[in-house]
């Protein structure tokens, strides 16, 4: 077991995992705010074989990492996206004990890092932190919280953790999607688009993919289009002009997200040439 490191933290994202009948799938990452150090402890052990008076058989296994994450104020949506939390009605944010905690895949670069290495632990799980507090006195002592995380290899494929560096294929995307082994690299075929009201027609969203996939969510400014105002051909999506011909001037972003491989995030200026 490796010597407990505690590194200054940057662009923290998390990713829910859905598992269906063994196979994860990965929700798109939101960033986590706040985030002030990372411990990682490696786990596994060396197991040894003995025979003939000496070492026959040795192996270390991998067993991921142990440890624990800590910020300045665990956001909400983090606690009902991953801890198991509920919003009621009122807006008083609930924990239940029959709760249960969600895995996902953390995202994040060490503060520091000449080479701005971006870094995906693909399998963890975050038990509930503990409530503290303090009086005030007349020096001000920030207050932080944190969460214990194992991860582990991730079920399917066994991958614990990955690293991009800056200047690889991955690298710009890698907070729009939980990189996997060999992605399928998703870009779009412009990244500016624009819609004239005084001239409407559908917007189509043109993408070039390394591999195969398929359209999982089209978003505007982060808000789902429903699937009766877009046509879906291949990796290409077609949206209804009657989307945008409502919506007052200005930059809208248009987000797709695949079932393989990074969303594609592509601007549309809504303009009104008859004015």
């Amino acid at each position: 077991m490796s010597n407990k490191v505690k590194f200054g933290l940057k662009n923290v994202h998390y990713a829910v995992i859905t598992e269906t009948d063994g196979v994860i799938t990965y929700d798109s990452p939101k960033s986590i705010p706040g985030a002030v150090n990372l411990t990682l402890d490696a786990a596994g052990e060396s197991v040894q074989f003995y025979a003939d008076d000496s070492v026959y058989f040795e192996e270390n296994t991998n067993d991921g990492y142990t440890g624990s994450l800590e910020m300045a104020l665990i956001p909400d949506e983090f606690r009902v996206d991953v801890l198991g939390d509920e919003l009621d009605a009122n807006g008083a944010l609930i924990e239940n004990k029959n709760a249960k905690a969600k895995h996902f895949a953390l995202m994040f670069e060490f503060d520091g890092d000449a080479k701005k290495t971006r870094h995906v632990l693909y399998y963890v799980l975050a038990s509930r932190p503990s409530v503290s507090g303090s009086t005030r006195t007349n020096t001000k002592e920030p207050q932080t919280e944190t969460l214990n995380i194992t991860a582990r290899p991730a079920p399917d494929t066994g991958d614990v953790k990955a690293k991009v560096p800056q200047g690889e294929t991955p690298y710009n995307d890698f907070y729009t999607a939980v990189y996997l082994k060999n992605a399928v690299t998703n870009t779009p075929d412009e990244t500016a688009l624009t819609f004239d009201k005084n001239s409407p027609a559908d917007i189509t969203v043109g993408v070039t993919s390394s591999g195969t996939t398929a359209v999982k969510n089209v978003l505007l400014d982060g808000v789902p289009i429903g699937g009766a105002y877009l046509t879906v051909a291949g990796e290409d999506v077609t949206i209804d002009q009657a989307v945008f011909a409502e919506l007052n001037e200005g930059n809208y972003t248009v987000t797709v997200e695949f079932t393989r491989g990074n969303a594609v995030a592509v601007t549309v200026n809504v303009t009104d040439t008859s004015d």
